[in-house]
């Protein structure tokens, strides 16, 4: 960090041009290597952890190669069945972004500085804060290394400024894998309700919140939202990102009955939005002038890291990576969406892969039948033998068994022959979180839960009780299944939250479950109402879990007479303010 030219990034950038130049060479034999063996995937690396730095090694020195002679059939042979080709994806097409003309990332990122200036003694805190630990900021983009051209041109292509590109720093310290107390998950920390809303698919098989692409995605969409709600000041919707916006108009609100200025820095937030957008200030000024704290960033080279490759249907990841030329701990970081060792079934059905090695994994991509992508066994149903009892065995759902053998029950007749998964499709790694299956997510939906009971007193109101447990009064009402203008009976027993906990923008996150304090969120007078277009698949129940409201909530809010909603079919979803934030 602090110049050092021998450092192990600083001669990574140095070198990067030649490594993938003579990766494309090195690979263009990989592919037919593996396909001899595709049908045997196993294997896995000894490392228990998150090797979270990008690998040192070139592309093709982690290819696993085996021999057996399996045969390969290209995707539309007789027997393989017609799988589409498939398609590189340029991450960023030149013509939407700029940036050409600089060898070092972080020299583009400083180009496209757009903020405006501003001091503050809390900007000053936080500069400090950053530049008293040089190797944490070593670590930070080390990791971002992988992410971060595709961020900036994301970020080019809206025309929105590059500081924005420091935004995952203050939020995950650039690890996708990072998961708060109150279910923020990824490099932009959304919570479910958020990612429901901008439709990041969170399951069994996923969850979208941590894939860079999709993520991405939709804190762009978010903050774009957000600065065109607050009039383009992006200091407020900075802050209502970190506490929602419901929280930044009632301080606007407050301000203006008072006679006093609306701008970010008079209002009276929470103390950690209050932190939020100096730490992104400062981090911004730490990148842009780093010379002037004695400081000496690594270069990053100003070159793709991956590709998205669409492959058209599930596969193994294990033989995904085998394809692509790298460890499976790499290819995970690149793709760090998936839960398991398989991709979803529903999809979206592509990878990210180093860049170099992208053409020639579509190519072995290409060769294989959708047998080989996922490989199957064939079992013969013996007594005793059920769905649940097959899929519980190899950890996977029953519905994909269903789905494998075109099963409309969970019934077997003895003696007939169905598919089953070849290899366990089990969590990727027995820490990594997955939303509503590990202990972290667990927990931090029971607290989420956790609700109080009051009886209403002779004279108490919605109104009085919401202001005794900090709550809104429609909050109040919906948590109630009531009517805002409700009159309470004495004795009527009503649930009150106990106050949800979020966990505060991180600075020094660093691996799975972020550490950072809490705080005990303020309340919403109102609910945000949203409008939520039902998907293909999509239930009442499904859509509840989605946005943490009742089936009966829904029913109500939408007039509906039974359970049954159709694609297509725009519905009213109440959400409480405090709980639609981003960051």
């Amino acid at each position: 960090m602090r110049g050092s030219v021998d450092s192990p990034a600083r001669r990574r950038a140095a070198v990067v041009a030649h490594a993938r130049l003579a990766a494309r060479w090195l690979v263009a034999g990989t592919a037919a290597l593996v396909l001899a063996g595709c049908a045997t995937v196993g294997g896995g690396s000894a490392d228990g952890g998150w090797p979270m730095v990008p690998s040192k090694r070139s592309a093709a020195a982690g290819a696993a190669t085996t021999a057996g002679g399996a045969a390969v059939r290209r995707a539309g042979d007789v027997g393989a069945g017609r799988l589409p080709a498939p398609v590189v994806e340029d991450p960023n097409p030149p013509e939407q972004v700029g940036g050409a003309d600089y060898e070092d990332l972080f020299d583009r990122i400083r180009a496209g500085y757009r903020l405006p200036e501003v001091e503050h003694p809390r900007i000053d805190q936080q500069v400090r804060f950053y530049t008293a630990r040089p190797e944490y900021l070593d670590r930070v983009f080390e990791r971002a290394e992988r992410y971060l051209y595709y961020i900036v041109g994301e970020l080019e292509a809206r025309g929105m400024p590059l500081e924005l590109a420091m935004l995952p720093v203050v939020e995950s310290a650039y690890n996708p894998y990072a998961y708060s107390r109150a279910r923020a998950a990824g490099l932009w920390q959304f919570i479910p309700p958020t990612a429901a809303l901008y439709q990041v698919r969170v399951n069994w098989w996923q969850d979208g919140r941590r894939d860079v692409v999709d993520s991405t995605r939709a804190a762009l969409d978010y903050l774009e939202k957000l600065n065109a709600q607050f009039g383009g000041d992006w200091w407020l919707s900075l802050a209502a990102y970190n506490c929602g916006e419901g929280c930044v108009s009632r301080a606007i609100e407050r301000n203006r009955a008072a006679g006093l200025p609306t701008d970010y820095w008079s209002l009276r937030l929470p103390e950690e939005t209050r932190n939020y957008v100096p730490k992104l200030i400062a981090m911004a000024r730490v990148v842009g002038e780093p010379e002037a704290f004695e400081l000496g960033f690594a270069p990053i080279a100003n070159v793709p890291y991956f590709q998205r490759v669409e492959v058209g249907s599930q596969i193994d990841l294990r033989l995904a990576a085998r394809l692509a030329g790298v460890t499976e701990d790499e290819l995970h970081a690149l793709n760090p969406a998936f839960n398991r060792w398989a991709t979803d079934p529903d999809g979206p059905h592509h990878l990210l892969v180093p860049f170099t090695t992208a053409p020639q994994f579509a190519d072995a991509i290409a060769r294989l039948s959708a047998e080989q992508r996922m490989p199957l066994e064939r079992h013969v149903v013996r007594p005793g033998d059920a769905v649940t009892s097959l899929a519980k065995a190899r950890d996977v759902p029953a519905a994909a068994i269903k789905r494998l053998n075109g099963l409309t029950s969970t019934k077997l007749t003895v003696g007939d022959e169905i598919v089953l998964p070849a290899s366990s499709i089990a969590p990727l790694r027995a820490n990594l979180v997955i939303e509503g299956e590990s202990p972290a997510s667990l927990a931090a939906a029971q607290s989420k839960k956790r609700a109080r009971v009051y009886v209403v007193k002779r004279g108490d109101t919605l109104w009085s009780i919401a202001k005794k447990n900090d709550m809104g009064v429609r909050e109040l009402a919906t948590l109630n299944g009531l009517s805002p203008q409700a009159t309470l009976p004495a004795g009527k027993r009503l649930k009150v939250s106990s106050g949800g906990t979020r966990v505060a923008s991180t600075s020094g996150a660093e691996a799975g479950t972020r550490k950072a304090g809490t705080r005990t969120a303020k309340s919403a007078d109102s609910a945000r109402r949203v409008s939520y277009v039902v998907r293909s698949g999509d239930t009442l129940h499904r859509i509840s879990r989605q946005f943490a409201v009742s089936v009966a909530q829904l029913k109500e809010w939408n007039r509906l007479s039974d359970a049954a909603i159709r694609p297509g079919q725009r519905i009213v979803v109440l959400i409480d303010g405090r709980r639609d934030v981003g960051g």
